[in-house]
C-alpha cells in the first residue's frame, strides 16, 4: 500500500515570483487537489517555529515538492532552507521527488542539469497544472473520488450559516479571477495581435482591460452589497484602471436553498451572452457565473 501523505504537493518559491505561483495554486485548488501553499495555511503556521515545521514538511509531509526556480529563489534563506530539506527527502528515496518548473536559466545548488523540468517561460499557467494533475493521476493520487455511489446518499435540508455563504463568496472570487486569468491568456495566444492586462485593485476588486487594433473594451468585477440587498460579485463595463464608481450592469447574490449554495445572477442585460442558454442564471454555480461574466465582457468585441 503506497504511504499516504498530507499534502499531494508543496510548492516552493522565492516571494518575488508569488504572483506567478499563485496562480497555479489557485487552479490546483479548484481542481480539488491538497496542496501547500502558504498563504493557504496562515492560520496553521502562526506560532509555529517554521524552521522545524518547513523542514519536516519539505521532507516528509508531500508526494511531490515542485520548486520554481529563479534567481530570486537562489537567493532567498528560505528557499535555501526547503530545498535541502526536499533534498534529502530525494535522496533517501528511489523515485522522483523534486518537480523542478524553470522561471529563468539560474542554477540551483543540489538541481543538476539533466534533471527532467518544466519551463514557465514556454508553458501556459493552464499547460503546466494539466501536467502536474497528470503526474499525481499516474502516481495513482485519487482526487475528487468517492469510494460510494452518490445517488445512494440524500442529501438533508440544513439552516447554512451566513460565515460559510461569505466563504463562498470568497472562493468564487478567487476562482472567477484565476479564470479570467487563464482566459485572458487563450485570448493572447489566438490573437497575438491584441494587449491585456489584468489589475488586482485590492484584494475583492479587479480590472480586466483588453486593447486591439481598432477598440479598447474592459470590465470591473468586485465584492460589494447589491442595491437588493446581501453579498454580491458585481460586474462593471467600465475599462478604465482607475475608474472607481460604485454603479454596475450586473449582479450575482450569493443565496442558498438549505441544501447548497448558489448564485442569482441578476441578469440585467437584453442579449444572452454566450453559454447562457446551458446554465440557470437564477440557481448559478461559480464556474457558471465565471462563463457568464466573461460571456458579458467578450460580447463586446
Amino acid at each position: 500500500m503506497s504511504k499516504k501523505y498530507k499534502y499531494d504537493i508543496v510548492l516552493s518559491f522565492a516571494g518575488e515570483d508569488r504572483q506567478y505561483v499563485e496562480k497555479i495554486a489557485n487552479v490546483l485548488l479548484a481542481n480539488g487537489i491538497n496542496a501547500f501553499y502558504d498563504s493557504f495555511e496562515e492560520v496553521d503556521l502562526w506560532g509555529k517555529d517554521l524552521y522545524v515545521y518547513l523542514d519536516d514538511l519539505y521532507r516528509k509531509e508531500a508526494r511531490y515538492c515542485i520548486m520554481f526556480l529563479s534567481k530570486h529563489y537562489s537567493k532567498k534563506l528560505w528557499t535555501n532552507h526547503e530545498r535541502e530539506s526536499a533534498q534529502a527527502r530525494a535522496f533517501e528515496q528511489n523515485e522522483e521527488y523534486i518537480l523542478p518548473i524553470k522561471l529563468d536559466e539560474t542554477e540551483i545548488p543540489g538541481i543538476r542539469p539533466t534533471t527532467g523540468y518544466l519551463d514557465g517561460r514556454v508553458k501556459s499557467i493552464e499547460e503546466i497544472c494539466s501536467l502536474i494533475i497528470k503526474k499525481l493521476k499516474v502516481a495513482g493520487i485519487a482526487f475528487r473520488s468517492f469510494d460510494v455511489d452518490e445517488i445512494d446518499i440524500p442529501k438533508l435540508r440544513r439552516k447554512i450559516k451566513d460565515t460559510e455563504k461569505k466563504e463562498f463568496l470568497l472562493e468564487a472570487y478567487k476562482k472567477i479571477k484565476t479564470s479570467f486569468d487563464l482566459r485572458l491568456e487563450k485570448l493572447v495566444q489566438k490573437n497575438n495581435h491584441i494587449k491585456i492586462r489584468l489589475k488586482e485593485k485590492s484584494q475583492s476588486k479587479f480590472v480586466v482591460i483588453i486593447k486591439s487594433e481598432d477598440d479598447e473594451i474592459g470590465c470591473k468585477i468586485w465584492i460589494d452589497k447589491s442595491q437588493y440587498g446581501g453579498l454580491s460579485i458585481l460586474y462593471s463595463e467600465a475599462y478604465d484602471e482607475n475608474y472607481e464608481s460604485n454603479s454596475y450592469n450586473d449582479s450575482a447574490t450569493v443565496e442558498d436553498d438549505g441544501y447548497e449554495i448558489y448564485f442569482n445572477i441578476l441578469g440585467m442585460i437584453f442579449v444572452s451572452v454566450a453559454g447562457e442558454d446551458k446554465m440557470d442564471i437564477k440557481h448559478a454555480s461559480i464556474e457558471d457565473l465565471s462563463k457568464y461574466l466573461w460571456g458579458r465582457l467578450i460580447r463586446n468585441l
